[in-house]
């Protein structure tokens, strides 16, 4: 791990409606270092969502986002986004066409280097032979391998992701999470991961942060778990009860 490559300092979010408002982050302070896999866990209403799309510049805000020095106004190239959706690729487009685009936008324009780039990381996501496939041929699962191909093709300084694997069958759930893993130690990229399952959040990630109702971060673990992690790791148990019970707490607090 080397510096930081993002800071966040006394980040706000207040949605207002009329004669009602709802403040959803509150003076929220995070720092990340490049190369950290971080995943967020919290109830829902958090603003687990609301934070990593402030982080994508999707969403204005109050406070400071600083990525890689230069302070966060509006969405870039280097902090790309993974939905749940399957729906973000262009359905008219072929996959290898999908991962293309955003490149031919930065400038890219050479037919070879293009092709060069979707089938390098076509094959990192084991979608090697699915070039000129649509996405409607495709699985959930692989869809959301190509949103990850598409992300990495672009080279960006933090990869945000929004329960990315929620809406998938547990065993592609599970293959997903240990490709993505052996990804992002192959590419050494920065990872934040937003998650409402407990295992995937101590799975994947070298730190894990719990948010509470009230929009703060309450948690913020470094995983002591050496990897690869699995309920049978030495220490799962514990960590995974901390964060069980706090996750309960946080529940109570919000029925109250």
């Amino acid at each position: 791990m080397s510096g930081d490559i993002l800071t966040i300092k006394n980040l706000n979010k207040t949605y207002s409606g009329g004669k009602s408002s709802n403040t959803v982050l509150n003076n929220l302070d995070l720092s990340i270092k490049q190369g950290e896999f971080v995943c967020i866990l919290g109830p829902s209403g958090c603003g687990k969502s609301t934070l990593i799309r402030c982080i994508a510049g999707f969403e204005s805000f109050e406070g400071d986002i600083i990525c890689n020095g230069k302070t966060v106004k509006k969405p870039g190239i280097d902090r790309i986004m993974v939905f749940q959706d399957f729906n973000q690729l262009y359905p008219w487009k072929t996959v290898e066409q999908n991962i293309q685009y955003p490149l031919k936008v930065q400038g890219i324009k050479d037919k070879k280097r293009l092709k060069s780039i979707s089938d390098e990381f076509l094959k990192k996501v084991d979608l090697d032979g699915k070039q000129k496939f649509y996405p409607h041929e495709l699985s959930g699962g692989m869809k959301q391998r190509v949103a990850i191909a598409k992300a990495l093709a672009l080279k960006p300084d933090i990869i945000l992701m929004d329960e990315p694997f929620a809406a998938l069958d547990a065993m592609t759930r599970n293959n997903l999470q240990e490709e993505l893993l052996k990804i992002y130690n192959e590419e050494n990229i920065t990872v934040i991961f937003i998650t409402h399952n407990i295992q995937e959040a101590i799975v994947l990630g070298t730190r894990v942060l719990l948010m509470s109702k009230k929009g703060e971060i309450v948690i913020d673990e470094q995983n002591p778990i050496a990897p690869p992690r699995s309920p049978v790791s030495e220490g799962y148990a514990a960590m995974w009860q901390q964060f069980s019970n706090a996750l309960k707490n946080e529940n109570t607090k919000g029925r109250q």
